[in-house]
């Protein structure tokens, strides 16, 4: 199938490794130009330099996305260099490390404030761009209810981002952008947090690998694929959507 996407531009947040470095080298592999943003300089550098592997033009700079006065400039810049935009993947996530109240501010940060911050700034140029579209990377933990005490605060979080995604959906569709989300499952890749569980927690690591119906945890490539699908031209007609990717970790019809 042609996704259509040979020369669009899109901007990626957090896309030097993992979910978001899939989701950069797929893109580039469909042709399209990027930008895209992450925490450390190496991590950035190597993504661009894969990105333009494949003859693409790509752009990249190291920067937390908790930062609105960095955020911004990157975006500026970065929307300069592509001459527009066409599709932004809002993918940044990160795991609590304070306890209490401490917890709650910095989840609403990371995991909620950072995507709507983007958000405001990506809508207005995207509605210039060509068949638009916005994706946030959320979370299965948004419907979960049996959390680890360290994740209390990411699941609602990850919920009220799928909310406010279908709000976004239902207010721009008239003017032609789509916006969806998709909510991974335990993604396992080298230096990522079940690749520590593995080594760390044995037997936790086991216990989840067979939650899935599909009997192992999912890679970031299964998971870039159906993003890079929905954010082209071939998916037109999905907008306020949210896609579970869990191999069935989740044992409820999802309507």
């Amino acid at each position: 199938m042609d996704l259509g996407l040979k020369g669009r531009r899109a901007l990626i947040t957090g896309g030097s490794r993992g979910i978001g470095r899939a989701i950069v080298e797929t893109l580039a592999a469909e042709g399209v130009n990027l930008a895209l943003c992450a925490r450390g300089e190496a991590g950035v550098q190597e993504a661009v330099a894969a990105a333009r592997a494949h003859g693409v033009q790509a752009y990249g700079q190291a920067l937390d996305v908790r930062d609105r006065d960095a955020m911004e400039a990157w975006f500026s810049t970065a929307t300069q260099q592509l001459g527009g935009l066409d599709m932004v993947i809002s993918n940044v996530s990160t795991r609590p490390t304070e306890r209490g109240d401490a917890m709650w501010r910095e989840a609403l940060e990371a995991d909620l404030l950072q995507h709507v911050r983007l958000a405001e700034l990506a809508v207005p140029v995207l509605l210039t761009g060509q068949e638009p579209s916005l994706l946030f990377i959320a979370s299965i933990a948004s419907v979960m209810t049996q959390l680890p005490p360290a994740e209390v605060a990411y699941g609602p979080m990850k919920a009220a981002l799928i909310n406010y995604a279908g709000q976004l959906a239902s207010r721009n569709g008239a003017a032609g952008l789509r916006v969806n989300a998709v909510s991974p499952g335990p993604v396992f890749f080298e230096g990522g947090e079940w690749d520590r569980m593995r080594v760390s927690k044995p037997a936790l690591y086991a216990a989840v690998s067979k939650l899935p119906a599909l009997g192992r945890l999912g890679t970031p490539e299964e998971v870039a694929k159906a993003v890079v699908f929905l954010s082209s031209p071939a998916a037109s007609y999905i907008t306020g959507s949210n896609v579970r990717m869990d191999g069935g970790t989740i044992k409820t019809a999802n309507f």
